[in-house]
């Protein structure tokens, strides 16, 4: 195979420091984890916390790193090769306030209606079995006030409340760390979630220890953990500010319609609120059937989707942050080679990864699940029901990988429309296979739903792109993806046998299941990349330059 060019090779570089800063993210958010499933398990108190916890979650994609971020960093971007850096500080000044106050007044009328948001997604456990008008109808009784609200409800309320100004916080971290990284400034903003972690693991454990009651009653702690949100999102602003001044930008308070670049990137944002937000609408959708099965099923569906994240996020999600900028100064610049040349790289470079971690992490799902999170009220039944649905999680994986990178390069080249035609593909898709999916497998079956889904989109993003970016790299592309495929081969089956020689079915404890499981997967690594070195896959072979020259070997 041919050696990767040099806009490839540094694509790749960033994406790594991006990469491994995501992974200090993932390794404190599975300590996050874990301390959750310690005192909330997999009941109605986890179930009401992590409803709750999905609504700013759900709309930051579309606020913040997912829609505003596509749409704002390619018009600073054509702003500052325009018009000259001043005007593009001006732009990210007025466009930010202009932000800051639309969710200061979003959040207040989520707040407002919480009761009514709430009550949508938790339906289904207001009265089991019966119709949708039926369930509906008793909505509006408890809306009303005409009937008492279930204790589950009125605890998921309280929660989304506290937690729901976390959508501006986080949103106003993504507008500054998509400035950092025009600037080329990638690491930092991929740390802030590690300082969020952090001050989450600080507050809320400082709680369960400090206050009376609150460790004992997974309730009342799920009060303590809502907090705990907020304080771990006014850290991640405040780790940023300082570097977003330094650079000479800042952050005008108000409303500023009027200004071209403020217009122009609010008008690109409409239409990607659905291109970018393909996989928060599966979740919103997951969230809402899922309130038709057994409790505990919001938290099993919610642990299983965090993991898959954890994959996408430590590679994928990073190459997807870096190419952003890349494109859009390649589209800028009119070097359209330079495009297919990144794209292709970034496709290659988000499988390098994303194929051997769905393959090792779905044989290995149960494992991995006991290790993270089985203690205090999460106990073995818990954990198998998450692995099981773990593993049908990471079907998906490369495809909703590819279409974020797909839909960066549209973005890149100004193309909002097409990709919000796949969010409503894929929204439509991820409704008809959850249905018919949830009554066989359950959880099972809408953790396989969302991959579906995103293969569905991706039959919209592919045909749009090929039209705008002609020649597109699909020999170049797909080559490597079959090279990576056959060296995932011999890895997965070392670790499934692994895994049966080391008796991970079984828990051993913390320190036991680490000793075991941790080594097994590096071993299953090691497999994997000797195996890609060996098809010579180009990629593979610049990771190892990098490790050598990181080690002075």
């Amino acid at each position: 195979m041919a050696e990767p060019s040099k806009a490839s090779s540094s694509h790749l570089r960033s994406a790594v420091v991006v990469g491994f800063m995501t992974l200090l993210s993932r390794i404190s958010g599975m300590l996050q984890s874990r301390l959750l499933a310690a005192f909330l398990g997999a009941g109605p108190a986890a179930d009401a916390f992590f409803v709750a916890f999905r609504l700013p979650n759900l709309l930051r994609r579309f606020t913040a790193e997912g829609t505003m971020t596509s749409a704002f960093l390619p018009t600073l971007s054509e702003t500052e090769a325009q018009e000259g850096p001043e005007a593009g500080r001006l732009l990210a000044a007025q466009f930010l306030g202009t932000l800051a106050l639309v969710l200061t007044l979003v959040c207040l009328a989520g707040i407002l209606l919480m009761g009514v948001l709430t009550g949508l997604l938790m339906m289904g456990r207001l009265a089991p079995g019966a119709s949708l008008g039926e369930q509906l109808g008793l909505l509006g009784q408890i809306l009303s006030g005409s009937r008492p609200a279930p204790a589950d409800l009125v605890l998921t309320t309280t929660l989304g409340r506290i937690m729901f100004p976390y959508l501006a916080l986080v949103s106003l971290t993504a507008g500054l760390s998509a400035v950092l990284n025009l600037k080329g400034r990638f690491g930092l903003p991929a740390s802030v979630s590690t300082f969020w972690n952090l001050a989450f693991m600080a507050f809320g454990y400082g709680c369960m220890k400090w206050v009376p009651g609150a460790a004992q009653d997974p309730r009342r702690a799920s009060f303590f953990f809502a907090l705990a949100v907020l304080v771990g999102g006014v850290v991640q602003l405040f780790i940023l500010w300082p570097t977003f001044r330094n650079l000479g930008y800042r952050l005008q308070w108000g409303f500023f319609w009027r200004h071209p670049g403020v217009k122009k990137a609010l008008k690109r944002m409409a239409p990607g609120l659905l291109g970018t937000g393909i996989h928060p609408i599966n979740v919103f959708v997951s969230t809402f059937l899922a309130s038709h099965l057994a409790v505990g099923s919001q938290t099993v569906l919610f642990n299983s989707n965090m993991m898959g994240e954890m994959v996408l996020g430590l590679f994928s999600a990073s190459v997807a942050t870096v190419s952003l900028p890349v494109m859009s100064r390649l589209v800028d610049a009119g070097d359209l080679d330079g495009l297919r040349d990144t794209l292709g790289g970034a496709l290659r470079g988000t499988a390098l990864l994303a194929i051997p971690a769905s393959v090792g992490m779905g044989v290995l799902a149960r494992p991995i699940i006991s290790l993270i999170f089985q203690s205090g009220r999460y106990g073995a039944a818990s954990v198998a029901w998450t692995g099981d649905t773990l593993a049908y999680q990471c079907v998906g994986l490369l495809f909703i990988a590819t279409g974020r990178i797909l839909a960066q390069c549209l973005y890149a080249l100004k193309d909002y429309r097409n990709p919000a035609y796949a969010g409503l593909v894929g929204l439509g898709a991820n409704v008809l296979f959850s249905a018919l999916l949830m009554g066989p497998l359950g959880t099972r079956g809408i953790a396989l739903a969302n991959g579906l889904a995103s293969l569905a989109g991706l039959a919209v993003l592919l045909p749009s792109l090929a039209r705008r970016l002609p020649r597109l790299p699909y020999t170049h592309v797909i080559g490597g993806w079959g090279a990576m495929i056959a060296a995932s081969v011999p890895m997965g089956l070392v670790v499934w046998f692994g895994k049966g020689f080391l008796s991970l079915g079984s828990f051993h404890g913390l320190l036991g299941m680490a000793l075991r499981l941790l080594p097994l997967i590096l071993v299953g690594s090691l497999v994997y990349f000797l195996g890609v070195l060996a098809l010579r896959v180009p990629e593979g072979k610049l990771m190892l330059q990098m490790v050598r020259r990181k080690l002075k070997v």
